[in-house]
């Protein structure tokens, strides 16, 4: 009852005078709140305009529109058109995890409410137990007792989906405006269709593939499905992202990673130079470890024990790694050795105590250039030509060679880009004694093939309808990015876990307006 508690005039949103409401008494009907552990009510003013005689409810969403933000967070709930569900049984469907669906939420609010019910009744029944055995003692009449209180089941799964997807609507310029808000000098592009086979209903067969773009802290700038992965279906793609980097006035960025169509044969420009051809100093990438992938099927089909040799010795022959890092963390190692016992730690001893984490966290690498890759791995070929496992089983198949000279060309496409960092320190950490660096990796397609994996848990269930379906990915790429944001940068570690938007921008407004104080480093305010 805002105008009651508050004294706020409301402006009739009816009017075009927008002439002030009037109180006229409180509304003859409550609304039941479905909440955690029970049912509580809602009740409401009803406010009448003098000049068009309409008459309006307090929580009508038009006025609940001109509350300050202050007060609007404090409205508990969330309407629907019979009941009215909490907030705090919203936010349980908002995780994008195996339990958050509505079937599994409607089934807990069942089991809590039923277990709060026999609470309460068995306080009301012991009660009623002590008192008759006072009348007893007393030699008095006895009493009848009344029934408890009915149960009342909650909703079936489908109103707790309903309400959910309510909730992604009412949010929705918030996400959109944090979804378009994202930006990056490294891109990633890759596509699955693992996502589109949950979409049914009329949208069924839609779409055939989820095609995602990413930034080098994993965050995903746009995420669309297709038919196909040709030209004519990604050009809109590639012309808004292009159009929303120009209107941000955002660097375009400097290198794009892919799995395939990195180059074509004949020296003319690639899928992906012709898709953002407007970006004309894009640099197009192959993934290593893809190119790694294809040349492994020069191995015999049954990998044997050496093919982790092979993938070792093959990845050297690619990459090298800074000396300067590596230094550093194997006196830091070394330290950590001596101040275990170790008097004077030989060299092996060092470096098989450096893990393959360790070396990835703290060191960075870089491709070795075309001629020395291309020497190495036909030196590499050369001398497994012979190999064989304890079982005489040839590493290497026929046709090795073949497969080899068909890969050769994609060797200059993962060459690092001259003149451009992939590698961000992002904090320090203390081995030994020594502050070793954090770095984290732009270079390859990695984090949108991790999103990939978390992306049908983006939608609970194996179905969903196309209405449904788009409000479940954009809700759960929202939550992705802020996650992946955080993650990104090195700052003290905070409490705080939220994704919602607009929570988020007031209190960090706030606090920097009323205390001086900084806001949190991983958030930036979406762009409406």
């Amino acid at each position: 009852m805002p105008r009651k508690m508050w004294t706020f005039d409301f402006e009739c949103p009816a009017c075009s005078g927008s002439p002030s409401l009037t109180s006229k008494g409180l509304y003859n009907r409550v609304r039941n709140v479905i909440d955690l552990t029970c049912r509580y009510y809602l009740g409401a003013e009803y406010l009448e305009c003098r000049s068009c005689r309409g008459t309006f409810i307090s929580h009508d969403a038009r006025l609940l529109g001109q509350l300050p933000d202050a007060y609007q967070v404090r409205f508990p709930v969330i309407l629907t058109r019979k009941y009215a569900c909490d907030k705090a049984v919203v936010h349980l469907m908002r995780a994008r995890t195996l339990g958050s669906s509505p079937s599994a939420v409607c089934y807990d609010v069942h089991e809590m409410q039923t277990e709060d019910w026999m609470r309460r009744t068995i306080s009301y029944l012991t009660d009623c137990e002590r008192h008759r055995k006072s009348h007893q003692q007393l030699n008095l009449l006895s009493c009848n007792y009344r029934d408890p209180p009915d149960f009342k089941s909650p909703p079936t799964p489908k109103w707790f989906l309903a309400t959910h997807i309510r909730d992604v609507w009412m949010r929705l310029p918030w996400l959109k405006a944090s979804a378009t808000s994202v930006y990056g000098e490294v891109l990633k592009i890759d596509s699955t269709k693992k996502i589109t086979r949950k979409l049914q209903g009329k949208g069924a067969k839609s779409a055939s593939w989820c095609t995602n773009i990413g930034n080098q802290r994993g965050e995903i700038l746009i995420s669309i499905m297709t038919t196909s992965e040709s030209l004519s279906n990604l050009s809109r793609m590639a012309d808004g992202l292009v159009d929303r980097y120009a209107k941000a006035l955002q660097p375009n960025p400097f290198v794009l990673y892919t799995d395939r169509d990195c180059c074509k044969a004949d020296e003319e420009k690639s899928k992906f130079q012709r898709l953002f051809h407007r970006w004309e100093n894009l640099l197009v990438r192959l993934d290593s470890w893809h190119l790694m992938r294809r040349i492994s099927k020069a191995c015999s089909n049954e990998p044997p024990p050496l093919y982790g040799i092979f993938m070792s010795k093959l990845s050297g022959a690619i990459f090298e790694w800074d000396e300067k890092d590596v230094n550093l963390l194997r006196q830091a190692k070394s330290n950590e050795l001596v101040l275990a016992g170790l008097r004077n730690p030989s060299a092996d001893a060092v470096n098989k105590s450096i893990s393959k984490t360790e070396l990835a966290k703290h060191c960075k690498r870089r491709t070795r250039g075309r001629d020395t890759t291309v020497h190495l791995i036909e030196n590499l070929l050369l001398s497994l030509k012979n190999a064989t496992d304890p079982l005489g089983v040839p590493l290497l198949g026929g046709e090795a060679w073949s497969i080899w000279k068909e890969k050769v060309r994609h060797v200059a496409c993962i060459k690092d880009p001259e003149g451009f960092q992939l590698y961000t320190n992002i904090g320090d950490i203390l081995k030994g004694g020594i502050l070793l660096p954090v770095f984290r990796c732009a270079r390859g397609t990695t984090a949108l093939e991790s999103l990939h994996s978390h992306l049908n848990s983006f939608i609970p269930g194996t179905v969903a309808n196309d209405v449904h379906f788009q409000a479940y990915v954009l809700d759960g790429i929202v939550r992705w990015n802020r996650e992946r944001s955080i993650a990104a940068i090195d700052s003290p570690g905070s409490t705080l876990r939220s994704f919602d938007q607009k929570l988020l921008l007031k209190e960090n407004s706030l606090r920097s307006t009323v205390l001086h104080q900084s806001t949190q480093p991983a958030y930036h305010a979406p762009v409406a």
